[in-house]
């Protein structure tokens, strides 16, 4: 039996402004917001319309954790097929040998990329430094305070942040480079 939503209809056919209206309009409300102002957050940055065509298809129905060709679940050959496609563009992007670098293209947002990175480069409790959270560095950079380390980076490495003068508002290089 489908679920049934208030004009009759399966709720897994029925478009979002007649199933939820009330989270329809929010959505609306924030693109709207989008649209009015001019966001200069990078990781905010606007999507063009073929991206949000593909994060609305059915490739959001599959989970695929793992590789291509050495996925944990079945029913991954599309979904490898597309992940070898964006490696590829990837490379080629690059001007790169697929026989001489790897590429992870799986990464959905900045920390877990970064993590990537450091894992790949670092040992455990190597030093990191990054520019200090409230400075406009990035939670991934090994950000902690006075009562706990916040991020998975400054756990598992030395984290030592980086702070810019508060007067000018730069970076001092001199005392970056002797603290590294």
């Amino acid at each position: 039996m489908a679920l049934q939503g208030s004009k009759g209809m399966s709720l897994l056919t029925m478009p979002l402004n007649q199933s939820d209206p009330e989270l329809y309009q929010l959505i609306v409300k924030e693109k709207r917001r989008q649209q009015s102002c001019l966001n200069l957050i990078a990781s905010e940055n606007y999507i063009a319309v073929a991206i949000l065509q593909c994060l609305s298809t059915c490739l959001t129905n599959k989970y695929s954790e793992g590789l291509p060709g050495k996925r944990y679940y079945g029913g991954t050959g599309v979904i490898d097929e597309i992940e070898k496609l964006c490696q590829d563009r990837a490379l080629k992007t690059y001007n790169l040998n697929s026989y001489e670098w790897g590429v992870n293209v799986q990464p959905y947002a900045g920390s877990p990329a970064n993590l990537a990175v450091y894992t790949a480069l670092l040992q455990p409790h190597d030093r990191i430094m990054g520019l200090d959270l409230p400075d406009g560095g990035h939670l991934s950079h090994g950000f902690m305070n006075t009562k706990k380390r916040v991020s998975a980076s400054s756990i598992f490495f030395e984290s030592m942040p980086y702070k810019v003068d508060p007067t000018t508002g730069l970076i001092d290089y001199d005392r970056l480079a002797e603290n590294a």
